[in-house]
């Protein structure tokens, strides 16, 4: 992977490649973002610019120089194809009784490089290894066999790099990597890439340097949609909207119908409204038949439209990224619901999206949500009836 290839973090990209050129490379970094911000993209362009044998000067917009890789060394050209002998990976997995390391699974690891780069824990356990009913981890066995990679001497580049993807599924086996942390070989370089501080232990944060990724800005976020997936500037902007600087979630929602979900989310909360259980069910039902991406990236969407309401409801309508049919609905529910339910809805939906990912029995989830948003509707210290004569028109 080239820093060009790597969505926005200019500055990132601009302190990792000055600490190469300074012989300043950290011994052991966390790259620590949320889901989609790109920083296991920026460690695959990290240890290829390492190790890179023909290191490019790039200057960028505002006239900073900057490094890339060459992309065409003997080194680049086995990074690029994830094979190169001095850089070692380790991620968490399922173990099975022919797999109990993650060198057993480096053909689907590749796989899932290639194809997702800014993937997440749970792509990669339910698409790849097929085991969504279980936990993937990075077990004891597997922290042994990153000690005895290594005990190795480099086998042709001037570092050997460890990239360690999700330290949070290491629990207490880290303290096992704790001394080689503090006192690697020379010239090794460890990468952990995270997602969630919290969990990760304290002593293995003590032990690192912290790089903090940002969520990609919008700015960065639009070309590379429309450049990527060839779609117009129009539905690049309202993908960006929806997924919040993470790539992974824009690249799930290209095929995403903005009508539909419209739709969905108007008939289910004129269902809520009218107390009409009937037809609630009907809708619970039709939810339950999606497929859990799709179901996903519906309550995805939900979060986006009512962040929107919210906006509206605080007086930021001139912020408003919805199209003039989803505004008409919106305007509805702001008036029906007021800040504090729509708060309380985020935050509904944001539980909703964490149990999809597990799943969870989205039958029995869907009727315990949407009796909760039906009492939302039905308290008595609200006006209720302008939303009630335009959803009614």
């Amino acid at each position: 992977m080239l820093f060009k290839n790597v969505i926005g973090q200019t500055r990132i990209k601009l302190q990792l490649t000055k600490g190469v050129a300074d012989n300043r490379v950290s011994h052991a970094q966390l790259f620590l973002g949320p889901e989609g911000s790109g920083n296991l993209a920026m460690a695959l362009a990290y240890s290829q610019y390492i190790n890179c044998e023909n290191k490019q000067t790039v200057a960028i917009e505002d006239g900073t120089v900057h490094g890339d890789s060459c992309g065409t060394c003997p080194s680049c050209l086995k990074a690029q194809k994830f094979i190169h002998p001095d850089i070692h990976f380790t991620f968490p997995f399922v173990k099975t009784d022919k797999k109990e390391v993650c060198a057993d699974w480096m053909v689907e690891w590749r796989q899932f490089m290639l194809n997702t780069p800014y993937g997440g824990y749970n792509e990669w356990i339910t698409q790849i290894i097929e085991g969504e009913n279980k936990q993937g981890n990075i077990t004891a066995r597997e922290c042994q066999e990153i000690m005895r990679r290594l005990s190795l001497k480099n086998y042709e580049s001037t570092y050997k790099i460890i990239i360690l993807w999700l330290p949070e599924y290491l629990g207490n086996e880290g303290n096992r990597l704790l001394k080689i942390l503090e006192e690697p070989p020379e010239n090794t370089v460890f990468m952990l890439i995270a997602h969630d501080q919290e969990r990760i232990i304290n002593t293995i944060m003590s032990r690192v340097q912290i790089v903090k990724f940002p969520r990609i800005a919008d700015q960065d976020m639009i070309p590379a949609i429309v450049e990527r997936f060839k779609v117009g500037l129009p539905q690049a902007k309202k993908i960006a909207a929806l997924s919040d600087g993470n790539f992974n979630e824009a690249t799930q929602l290209i095929d995403i119908h903005e009508d539909a979900n419209t739709t969905m989310i108007r008939e289910w909360m004129e269902a809520c409204y009218r107390h009409n259980v009937k037809a609630l069910f009907a809708w619970n039902d039709r939810f339950v038949k999606m497929g859990r991406e799709q179901q996903k990236n519906f309550f995805q969407y939900c979060l986006h439209f009512f962040r929107e309401v919210l906006l509206l409801e605080a007086g930021a309508g001139s912020l408003s990224k919805l199209s003039d049919a989803e505004l008409k609905t919106a305007e509805g529910l702001g008036k029906v619901l007021g800040v504090d339910r729509i708060t309380f809805i985020l935050e509904l939906f944001d539980k909703c999206i964490y149990f999809v990912e597990r799943n969870v029995n989205a039958k029995i989830m869907m009727t315990f949500v949407s009796v909760t948003l039906l009492k939302q509707f039905q308290s008595n210290s609200i006006n209720t009836r302008p939303f009630y004569e335009k959803w009614s028109r």
